[in-house]
């Protein structure tokens, strides 16, 4: 059995990415690899199989490898540690690491404009790596000006389409992202500002924010109180069977990061692909989002709507809403869609692209 190394330094947050490195790892485990985890604490596939409904069976952690791989350790140690695998998958940390697996795969999740490591020690360490691979072509085009030498591959997040489908639809807004993203906020706030304006016109929808939180615990109180007595839902840290009741009964998905922000001048800070957008459209609910970053690769004109300001998304929404075969039509269009970014599409092209 061919041996595989993955390395995901942010792999506790267990967002968008870890999923994408877990789910990178089921699809080598299909085509015959064993997979070492690089990471300390060996709970942490027990909370990915809870948090994204993934069931590794070839793959373990590898507390070693963490330690063996962490910069302090240096070059050596990281040589011997990874010379033996067939293949090694970095999520790189917004630099490119020394890799000297047979195969090195480095994956860029973030649009970074200043990547660590002048071009020179760069360019050096571009002749170790196979491909970088990208989450969208949003992310790519930041990321290979900066590394023309490499060759790459945009392999979208996977989506699982079997899982999220639509159920017995009620009158409710969605959103689901995190309320502590880091990187790119995710601006609930805004969410909040567009549903007061639609609640004036109807009051028969209520909004759901849900979202993973760890650390934004004064963010999350302040946009509760923000949201007075209007009638918002607020779900921290749903885990996979919530997020499938959310998304099956929601008709509508909302998502404004990106919101007010330059792409051009700060891409970190917009969505890089959308993978929440892509989940609630396989369960049949239509996106109203921010017209920014990765957004637009996942939703054309017939299967929801991109937008540049509150007053878009608001009068979009009202649209759906005092349209209820327009809405139902755009629904079924959005699962369709949607399984463009399948778990098996997702694995067919992994395997052409480590093979």
């Amino acid at each position: 059995m061919k041996k595989a190394l993955i390395h995901d330094p942010y792999l506790d947050t267990l967002g968008g990415g870890e999923r994408y490195a877990l789910t990178f790892a089921l699809a080598l485990e299909s085509f015959g690899y064993s997979v070492d985890l690089a990471w300390k604490d060996t709970s942490i596939l027990a909370s990915a199989q809870k948090r994204f409904n993934l069931k590794l069976k070839h793959t373990q952690v590898c507390s070693e490898c963490f330690d063996d791989l962490s910069l302090s350790a240096g070059l050596l140690r990281r040589y011997q540690k990874t010379k033996d695998y067939d293949l090694v998958f970095w999520i790189s940390d917004g630099s490119l690491p020394f890799l000297f697996g047979k195969k090195n795969f480095v994956h860029f999740q973030v649009p970074i404009t200043k990547l660590g490591g002048n071009f020179f020690t760069n360019f050096i360490k571009g002749l170790f790596i196979h491909k970088l691979v990208f989450n969208s072509n949003f992310t790519a085009g930041v990321i290979k000006k900066q590394l023309p030498f490499c060759s790459s591959v945009v392999l979208y997040p996977p989506i699982d389409v079997d899982s999220f489908t639509p159920g017995k639809k009620e009158n409710i807004i969605l959103s689901v992202a995190r309320f502590d993203s880091p990187s790119h906020a995710k601006r609930q706030d805004i969410l909040i500002r567009c549903f007061g304006k639609v609640y004036e016109k109807n009051k028969d929808y209520k909004l759901i924010l849900a979202g993973g939180l760890k650390g934004g615990e004064e963010y999350l109180e302040n946009v509760r109180s923000m949201a007075g007595k209007l009638p918002i839902q607020f779900v921290p840290n749903p885990d996979f069977a919530k997020l499938k009741k959310l998304y099956s009964k929601a008709k509508i998905f909302w998502h404004a990061a990106g919101y007010d922000i330059d792409e051009t001048k700060e891409p970190e800070k917009v969505e890089h692909f959308g993978i929440t957008t892509a989940e609630a459209m396989s369960a049949g609910a239509i996106p109203v989002v921010i017209d920014r970053g990765g957004q637009r690769e996942i939703i054309d004109g017939n299967t929801g709507y991109l937008c540049d300001s509150i007053e878009e998304m608001v009068n979009s929404t009202l649209s759906l809403i005092n349209a209820p075969e327009k809405l139902k039509l755009m629904s079924g269009k959005a699962i369709e869609r949607s399984k463009y970014f399948s778990i098996k599409v997702f694995e067919e092209k992994v395997r052409s692209t480590v093979i």
